[in-house]
This record gives structure tokens, sequence and C-alpha cells, in this order.
């Protein structure tokens, strides 16, 4: 017995004509016949009888109808979630994600992407940046956020988006009281800079280099959240990102950079090369329109 004789059964069983039956089907008449005399020979039992309107159930056929109508449903359900997840709208969806990303661009992209794939649970993992990459290559997480990269050759790496760069103060310092911060106006300024990975370079390094002054580090912070946190604690100022001003801490207050070179803060996703889950791949289509929409910049692969 096989799913086309458990439809074609269903259909003459609920229509209780063969002719009905055969319409309902989009077949003619003799090949539906055959199909369930078929059956009928395969199960060794009548489960119809002829009467002068069409046919009737015998017990044997009412005993296989609710059966079939399971089966055919759990067919059915297994067919549809089948299609489902060849087109990446359920299943698993592992992030890894460090630091600032969880306050600005990931929330956007996440709610984007589960009102259109309400199917797929999402999992964050908030794992350290160090940790993320052999995560990935490992399989435990399919996509992550990072704003500094070291050389990936063997991952695959998208631009998310650029953001320009402000100062984040304490309200105490004087240097508040502007309207805007000229990059000059910080040396010799208490600053909190982020912890350097091996391998990457802070785009804020360049603009030190560019202004030929070293900062003067008095803290240093494992992400930009952290380093408002110790501006709104009165340890020194900040260089972070525009989106973060969000994050209104007590006491901190943030001030447009002037600067005569240009340097934005990048935000990309990595996944690995080789991955063909229909599933991330839905989910970068949700990334590349955020891109777009927000008008962050244009998406570059990187080899």
């Amino acid at each position: 017995m096989d799913s086309r004789q458990i439809k074609y059964f269903i259909a003459v069983a609920e229509e209780r004509n063969i002719s009905r039956a055969a319409e309902r089907l989009h077949i003619s008449q003799p090949p539906l016949t055959r199909h369930i005399h078929a059956l009928e020979e395969e199960l060794e039992v009548l489960l119809f009888v002829r009467t002068s309107w069409g046919v009737e159930l015998t017990q044997a056929g009412e005993a296989l109808l609710q059966h079939a109508r399971n089966i055919h449903n759990h067919i059915e359900l297994a067919a549809e979630e089948a299609r489902s997840q060849g087109r990446g709208q359920i299943g698993r969806l592992d992030i890894g994600v460090f630091g600032s990303p969880l306050l600005t661009d990931l929330p956007l992209i996440l709610d984007a992407f589960g009102t259109t794939h309400p199917g797929v649970k999402m999992v964050i993992h908030n794992i350290p940046k160090d940790q993320q990459f052999e995560a990935l290559r490992q399989g435990r997480i399919m996509i992550s956020f990072d704003r500094m990269l070291p050389d990936l050759t063997d991952l695959q790496v998208e631009l998310v988006n650029r953001q320009p760069i402000v100062v984040a103060l304490n309200r105490r310092n004087p240097l508040s009281e502007q309207e805007a911060i000229h990059f000059t106006q910080l040396r010799g300024e208490p600053m909190i800079v982020g912890l350097e990975r091996p391998g990457s370079q802070s785009p804020m390094r360049a603009l030190f280099e560019h202004y030929g002054f070293e900062p003067n580090i008095v803290q240093r912070a494992g992400d930009m959240v952290s380093s408002i946190a110790m501006v709104a604690g009165g340890f020194g100022c900040s260089l972070t990102i525009s989106s973060l001003q969000v994050l209104q801490l007590p006491n901190v207050v943030y001030r447009p950079l002037i600067a005569d070179l240009e340097i934005m803060v990048e935000l990309y996703c990595v996944y690995r090369k080789e991955a063909s889950s229909p599933l991330l791949t839905a989910f970068l289509e949700t990334v590349r329109d955020y891109s777009r929409t927000h008008e962050l910049g244009a998406m570059q692969q990187i080899g």
C-alpha cells in the first residue's frame, strides 16, 4: 500500500462514488477502479460494495479509512515540513555575537527575520570574539557578527554596515559643554580603549596615528558597552559608534567627532564558505535587506 493508493482510497470512501472521486482526483475512472481493486487484492479484503448510487464502505473499509486519513495527514505534514526546511522557514539558527551589536543592529535584524520566519528558533550565543570563529569552523554556530576582524581566508565575510565615531564623555568633563569635539582635543585626555585583538587593528588607532599622538589610556574595556559604563563611572572618555547613543547611562553624554580623516567602524557577518543551509541563505537575505534599507553602505564580499 503506497501513498497514492491511500489518497485514492480516501477519495472514493468520502465521495461514495467512483466517478465523482475520479473527477476530484483529476484522473479517469478506469485507472481509479484498477487501483482500488489492486488495494483490495493486496489486503485480501473487500473494501467497497456497489450500490445503485455508487459504493459503500464495508466494515473493513471503515476500519481502514480512519488509519488511511491519519497516514495521509502524516505524509502531508512530512512533505510540508520538508518543503519548509528547504525554503529555510523552519529549523534552528545559532548566532554568535559579542558586545555592541546586541544593542544596535542585531535586534532589528532578528525582529525582521522572526516576522517573516516565525517557525525558526533563533538562539543567540554571547561568545568572546577570540572564540567566535572557532565556533563557526566547528559548526556550533551558523553565523556571527563582529566589528574588528583578523585575516579570515577560510571564512566568508560580508559587510553589514558602517557607522561614524562619536565621543562618549562624562558630564563633569569640560569638553561635554561643547557641541562637537575635534580629535586633537583628546590629546592627554584620560581614555578608555578596547582590548587589542591579534591580527586586527581598531579603526580608532588610525586616527591617533594620523594626528601623531598616543592615547592616554587609563582603562581597557572588553567591548564598547563596557567602555561607556566606565565613562559613566568617571574613568575617562571613549570613542564609540554613533548608534550606541541609544545607551543612555547616568552622567554620559555623546558628542560628534570632528576630524579631517574620515574613519568608519564596520560591522560584519561571518559564516562558513561551504555552508549551503537554506536557513542561512534566508537569514542572509534579511541581513542584506537590512543593510540596503538602512542605507548603511553597499554590500561587500571579502575573499
